[in-house]
């Protein structure tokens, strides 16, 4: 007995050799971490053929997708970077960085819309699951380009103004949206009016989800009149990046929070709701789920109910919000505490996709190309479906490697 505080003291100085290291770079690798991880959601969404992945991605985790937590870290990370370049050289010295980004992105949005147009004009290439969405609910299909007899000039027209692409990467017209705007975040928080930021943050999401729905799961109100508008509308999806930027700029202060008494509470608070909401998660009653996977505390009915009132994705409901937020800071703080095991197990795989993911986004558009041009999903095989999730992965991860194209490639 007289050992076991020398044990406890042992036991306690090697949790805390697991931490990550706060060194005061911008660059944080927890973040990039997050990141790349969330491509593993990403991919069994769009690769959207069962496997054994989709028990983790397949809004396994709680009521998220992988779309919500790329657009809060953008937000976080454009925050801290820019936040710090505006501090040392003022916000006028920053303004065309910030439109100069927002203009690659748009010429990346273009690219690949443009050459996926010009890909299904080749006989016998299947573009199908890039030029049409299909309703995973209703079952209805929508074409996402004019049809190719309109002529050449007005599908151009079309893509010019970011009304038709691949639907896997219509968040990246979210993204060009997003960043014409970062100026005016930037100069709210540099002349002390971030409160009257956020509520009118606040007030655009209030506005839209509450706007009245004429046809229900297609956003009503879309101010930029581009196809990412009908599952991300702008007065929505704003919410996030806004407060990530905020929560980037004032990225220090907010980790001091969190290492307060209060603040580790409330990081307390939020694992306990991650986990009931992964629980709330599992009664999803999805088919192609089998039974063994899924929880019936919850019946189907009141599930949708709940699910359609409160977590609906286009209109960012409530209930995903809250989900994302609590979720968020609970992986922040596990990679926090207990980086170097993951690090060693998992940070080979995820790091380097987070650091290149708009590289990977980019790539993965062809590569969905490249598999529905094979017989591979006509197998209908779980572990043919998961080979391909996990080979499309590797596969992106070695082109990271060995910077492949990289002269190229958007990254």
């Amino acid at each position: 007995m007289k050992h076991a505080p020398a044990d406890a003291s042992t036991a306690l100085q090697e949790r805390s050799q697991w931490r990550y290291v706060e060194k005061g770079a911008t660059r944080d690798l927890r973040i990039d971490f997050m990141r790349g991880f969330v491509f593993l959601l990403l991919f069994t969404a769009h690769f959207d053929n069962f496997s054994w992945l989709a028990l983790i991605g397949w809004e396994r985790l709680g009521i998220v997708s992988s779309a919500e937590t790329f657009i809060i870290l953008a937000g976080v990370v454009t925050g801290a970077v820019y936040g710090k370049k505006i501090r040392k050289e003022g916000l006028s010295a920053c303004i065309l960085q910030l439109f100069a980004r927002a203009w690659t992105l748009y010429k990346v949005a273009f690219l690949v819309a443009a050459s996926i147009a010009l890909l299904r004009l080749i006989s016998g290439l299947n573009t199908e699951e890039l030029t049409s969405f299909t309703d995973p609910v209703t079952g209805q299909s929508y074409p996402l380009y004019p049809p190719a007899e309109k002529g050449f000039m007005y599908n151009l027209l079309y893509i010019l103004f970011l009304k038709a692409g691949p639907h896997q990467f219509q968040i990246v017209g979210l993204y060009v949206v997003l960043f014409l705007m970062t100026p005016a975040i930037f100069w709210a928080i540099e002349h002390a009016k971030v409160p009257y930021l956020l509520v009118l943050s606040w007030l655009g999401y209030l506005f839209n989800y509450f706007l009245p729905e004429t046809h229900h799961g297609i956003a009503q109100n879309r101010l930029t009149g581009a196809q990412f508008e009908f599952a991300f509308p702008l007065l929505a999806w704003q919410l996030l990046f806004v407060h990530g930027v905020v929560v980037g700029y004032y990225r220090q202060e907010v980790l001091g929070y969190f290492s307060s008494l209060p603040g580790r509470r409330l990081v307390t608070v939020c694992v306990v709701l991650s986990l009931l909401l992964v629980v709330f998660s599992m009664n999803h009653p999805l088919p192609q789920l089998p039974d063994w996977a899924t929880l019936s505390f919850i019946s189907p009915p009141i599930f949708d109910a709940w699910y359609q009132r409160f977590f609906l994705k286009y209109s960012l409901g409530p209930g995903r919000l809250l989900n994302n937020l609590v979720l968020l800071v609970s992986v922040y703080a596990l990679l926090t505490v207990a980086w170097k095991p993951i690090h060693r197990t998992l940070g080979w795989l995820f790091i380097p996709l987070g650091q290149e993911s708009m590289y990977v986004f980019f790539v993965h558009i062809y590569l969905i190309l490249l598999i529905a041009n094979t017989a591979l999903l006509q197998l209908n095989s779980v572990w043919v479906n998961t080979a391909i999730h996990l080979g499309m992965l590797l596969l992106c991860w070695w082109m990271v490697k060995k910077r492949f194209l990289f002269r190229w490639i958007p990254h």
